[in-house]
């Protein structure tokens, strides 16, 4: 099922018996402290933490039968795949033991989540979800929400610019977030350069700027790899977020003949940055954002799934071959 479906069944409260997370960590980790508490008291909980794992042990505890109508609640965290038959077995004792119940909160790739899902399948009384990676405008949601739980007040563009200085992480943009809530004032784009990366520390969008201006991008590349906050295909993911807005505005002032930020993007930019973005985004014929994505996506799944070459000067030939395109 979907986030959205999840959400539905914690609402109802009326969540499986057996349910596997996976894909985005910060969702599983998210959702696995929600569901927990909803399953039954902490003293029901078995949990096991990736090598503690140990089956036999997992299994008498989810089959023993309660005498006072407790749950016995078995919840494992781990990154590396688990036997399908033991998870069958699992699987079927919560569908047994009316107060037994199973959380698998797994960490590892997507690829051996879905194996791990097949034992989790509706028929076997299962369920499982699939997190992905959150766009841009889920992202901002979700930081708004912690900023607001946390007491902070801060400015949606600095949401946007600390998520995109944090690799697009929403656990460490998160984490961010509340470090800045003891300086107990407005946080700024500013601010975020200021306490997260330091002022001498360049700016993504900057960077991304000049690129597109066609300006000699090769030393301020070579500072960004540098730093240590950015790889190859993060880089890439970035570029392809801000042209990705930058078509959306082309797209919006063509059709109203004006810009607005909010109704573009979903919240507000700082007067000179709006101005800024929508000038460039009319600069771009509408045509060659398709070319421009196209070959940003064929450049990140060359970095991912190519064999042997250097990252650091294909990424450079590729964004270098992009700007030919303007």
């Amino acid at each position: 099922m979907y986030k959205r479906d999840l959400d539905t069944l914690i609402a109802q409260e009326k969540l499986p018996k057996a349910l596997l997370l996976y894909g985005e960590v910060f969702f599983t980790d998210y959702y696995a402290l929600k569901i927990l508490p909803l399953l039954g008291e902490k003293d029901n909980i078995l949990s096991f933490y990736y090598d503690e794992y140990h089956f036999e042990s997992a299994k008498n505890f989810i089959a023993q039968p309660s005498l006072f109508g407790d749950v016995n609640i078995l919840y494992i965290r781990a990154d590396k795949k688990i036997p399908k038959k033991e998870l069958d077995t699992f699987v079927a004792l919560c569908q047994k033991n009316p107060n037994s119940h199973f959380l698998l909160h797994f960490t590892g790739t997507d690829q051996v989540g879905k194996d791990l899902a097949k034992a989790f399948s509706k028929k076997k009384g299962g369920d499982f979800v699939r997190f992905f990676k959150p766009n841009l405008g889920e992202a901002i949601a979700l930081m708004k929400e912690e900023a607001k739980q946390e007491g902070l007040e801060i400015e949606n563009f600095a949401l946007q610019h600390l998520f995109m200085l944090q690799n697009e992480d929403l656990s460490l943009c998160i984490n961010e977030l509340k470090k800045l809530s003891i300086l107990n004032k407005l946080i700024t784009v500013a601010d975020i350069d200021t306490y997260v990366y330091g002022m001498g520390e360049l700016s993504l969008d900057e960077f991304i700027s000049k690129m597109l201006a066609k300006e000699d991008i090769r030393d301020l590349l070579y500072n960004l790899l540098e730093s240590g906050s950015l790889d190859e295909i993060r880089i890439i993911n970035a570029i392809s977020n801000y042209i990705t807005q930058l078509m959306l505005f082309h797209i919006y002032i063509k059709v109203n003949g004006r810009y607005d930020a909010i109704a573009i993007l979903g919240y507000p930019l700082p007067p000179q940055l709006l101005k800024a973005r929508a000038a460039q985004s009319i600069k771009i014929k509408i045509e060659m954002f398709q070319l421009l994505l196209k070959h940003l996506i064929d450049s990140e799944h060359a970095l991912k799934y190519s064999q042997n070459i250097d990252k650091n000067a294909y990424l450079i030939s590729s964004l270098i071959k992009l700007q030919t395109y303007l």
